[in-house]
């Protein structure tokens, strides 16, 4: 992870609460600053080892999560207050990237995250796709 990787990065993509995150034409991500969800502080770029393997493409902070998007995978950590994680009933937190269930299999473009909500928009180009769009368990409560 040298200084050419770093140099390689597709920009900062996603900063909050002193902490910043980039996301290479690799699909490594690498994060600096200080934050409290991955217990980050450091003053330079390092990668963030827990996402090695991911072909990650977008990276978005919310008030105490994350969100990631990776190929046909939705990611997240930190805490949550309304389900944000989607990690289902009972998860309370995660420090460490976990995936998100119910969205396995969908190709998710871009994501966002706020307060206590986590947005990601997902290619629906196919059949396949929208099966499991139509499929999925949506809490309207």
């Amino acid at each position: 992870w040298g200084q050419n990787q770093i140099n390689q990065s597709s920009g900062i993509n996603a900063e909050y609460g002193g902490g910043c995150f980039a996301v290479n034409n690799l699909g490594n991500v690498f994060c600096w600053g200080q934050n409290q969800i991955n217990r980050l502080e450091c003053p330079y770029p390092v990668p963030l080892d827990d996402l090695y393997g991911w072909n990650v493409h977008d990276i978005a902070p919310g008030k105490n999560h994350h969100v990631i998007t990776a190929d046909y995978s939705a990611i997240a950590m930190g805490k949550t207050t309304m389900g944000e994680l989607g990690m289902g009933p009972g998860t309370k937190s995660s420090s460490r990237p976990d995936k998100m269930h119910g969205v396995d299999g969908l190709k998710s473009i871009q994501c966002a995250a706020g307060c206590a909500h986590t947005l990601l928009l997902v290619d629906d180009s196919d059949s396949e796709a929208k099966k499991l769009i139509d499929d999925l368990d949506v809490n309207h409560d």
